[in-house]
C-alpha cells in the first residue's frame, strides 16, 4: 500500500515521485552513514599508537552516534514507502564513501573518518534542500540534524589533528 502522507511535491510531477526522489536521495545518505559507522568502528578496534586511549573512546562515541543515524535513516525511507537497503552488497553499491581503507595510523584514521564526515554534511544539506523543495518538512529536519552531527563530529577530528 502506497503512504499517502501529504508531501506537497512542489517543482515535481507528482507526490510518488517526490517521495521516491527523497527515499532514493536519504538511502544514499544512510548507505554513507553505514560505511562511515562500519569505518569508525572498525579504527576503534584497530587504533593504535600514544593517543590510543583517547581515540579509541572517541571512535566508540562516534560509532554509537552513527548507527542511531543509521537507524533512523533507514527507517525515513520505509515511511516514505521504499524499501531500505537490504544487503551490504547494495549498501556497498549506493555508498559514495570509499569502502576500504585498511588500518592507516592513528593520525590516517582521523583524516579518513574527517572526510567522510564533511562529505556527509555537504550531501545531506543537499538533500535537506531537495526535500524541503517537495514540502518534506520531516525528512528537511532530518536532515538538517544530521548534517549538524557530521559538522560538530568534523570540527572535533579536526581539533584532534591540530598540535
Amino acid at each position: 500500500m502506497e503512504p499517502r502522507i501529504g508531501i506537497d511535491d512542489g517543482r515535481r510531477s507528482t507526490a510518488e515521485t517526490g517521495r521516491r526522489e527523497i527515499s532514493e536521495i536519504v538511502t544514499h545518505v544512510m548507505a554513507d552513514t553505514y560505511v562511515l559507522y562500519f569505518q569508525t568502528q572498525s579504527f576503534h578496534w584497530n587504533v593504535r599508537g600514544p593517543h590510543f586511549h583517547a581515540l579509541h573512546k572517541m571512535f566508540e562515541e562516534q560509532y554509537d552516534q552513527l548507527a542511531e543515524a543509521v537507524d533512523e535513516l533507514a527507517e525515513r525511507v520505509r515511511a516514505l514507502g521504499a524499501l531500505a537497503p537490504t544487503s551490504l552488497g547494495q549498501i556497498a553499491s549506493i555508498a559514495r564513501i570509499p569502502l576500504d581503507h585498511g588500518a592507516p595510523g592513528a593520525r590516517g584514521m582521523v583524516e579518513i573518518l574527517l572526510r567522510g564526515h564533511e562529505h556527509l554534511a555537504r550531501d545531506t544539506r543537499r538533500a535537506a534542500e531537495i526535500a524541503e523543495e517537495s514540502g518534506d518538512g520531516v525528512t528537511h529536519d532530518m536532515l538538517i540534524g544530521r548534517a549538524e552531527e557530521h559538522e560538530k563530529t568534523a570540527w572535533m577530528l579536526r581539533a584532534t589533528l591540530d598540535e
